[in-house]
């Protein structure tokens, strides 16, 4: 039963986040000849050029892709990729007859590139993808295992955005395509990573044991204590090691300020969180 609800959920996911990146693309993007990256400016210009459907486009180009990159997915990413790509190509066909916008160029940059973002960071949340260059990052990186994937994407991106503007002959497009796809990828990334966010503390203190004591206790998180030695006493501490999430750091600070008001303190966001009590979704 939890299986099917969970397949459930991911699949209703995808099916949003594939409509709204559609919406996105053709209502906003596509009328004013904007891109952001992917097969979609691809079709964007296929679509100006030759009169090809975004939709067709999107399918042909996509199972290259997927022939090519499924090798490197687990076997449920290749099911919800599958999902991803279909419904993708599906919207993209049924948003195509959608009323488009076009008043404002820089209006539709925005509001494209954040309904791009939102579809998008919906599908990766569920660790499925709409296809497109992902399929080709994936290739690269294991080709090259050092790249980081995101910056693959963004690289293949925005050679798709200078091949947009010299086939539209506008350096204004390009700017509006780069602005485009820089809202689409910060949306992604706070849609991907919402919820998800936590906080590492590091404590300083000759209290430490029952600091710790206390944040196992009060919040059952798990404490790493660090031998440490601060250079200007030339005293040996344990330094605290722990991640909570945001709504606990205050009542933390305020509990280590009370067992040592001489506590030292630092506090840095910590992106992703893996373990007991977390779930995040990691992008590397």
């Amino acid at each position: 039963m939890k299986n099917v609800k969970e397949n459930f959920l991911n699949t209703a996911f995808i099916m949003i986040g594939s409509f709204i990146l559609a919406v996105g693309i053709n209502v906003f993007l596509i009328p004013n000849k904007i891109s952001s990256g992917g097969v979609s400016s691809i079709g964007t210009i296929l679509l100006y050029l030759f009169g090809i459907r975004v939709s067709i486009t999107n399918i042909i180009i996509n199972i290259i892709l997927f022939a090519i990159g499924y090798k490197f997915l687990g076997r449920a990413s290749v099911i919800k990729t599958i999902i991803g790509i279909l419904a993708l190509t599906v919207f993209l066909e049924i948003t195509s007859y959608f009323p488009v916008y076009s008043d404002s160029t820089m209006l539709s940059t925005i509001v494209g590139g954040v309904l791009i973002g939102v579809g998008v960071g919906l599908v990766v949340r569920k660790n499925a993808s709409t296809g497109g260059s992902d399929f080709l990052a994936l290739v690269i990186k294991h080709l090259a295992p050092h790249l980081s994937l995101a910056n693959i994407i963004f690289m293949l991106d925005s050679v798709v955005i200078i091949i947009s503007g010299i086939a539209f002959k506008s350096l204004t497009i390009t700017i509006y395509s780069i602005i485009a796809m820089y809202i689409s990828s910060k949306t992604a990334d706070v849609v991907i990573t919402f919820g998800n966010g936590a906080k590492s503390a590091q404590i300083f203190s000759s209290r430490a044991r029952e600091i710790a004591d206390y944040i196992m206790e009060r919040f059952q998180r798990g404490v790493t204590g660090i031998h440490c030695i601060g250079m200007f006493s030339h005293e040996e501490k344990l330094m605290l090691l722990c991640a909570l999430s945001p709504k606990e750091l205050p009542l933390l600070v305020e509990a280590v300020k009370q067992i040592d008001s001489s506590a030292f303190i630092i506090i840095n966001d910590a992106r992703s969180v893996l373990g007991e009590g977390f779930n995040a979704t990691i992008i590397n």
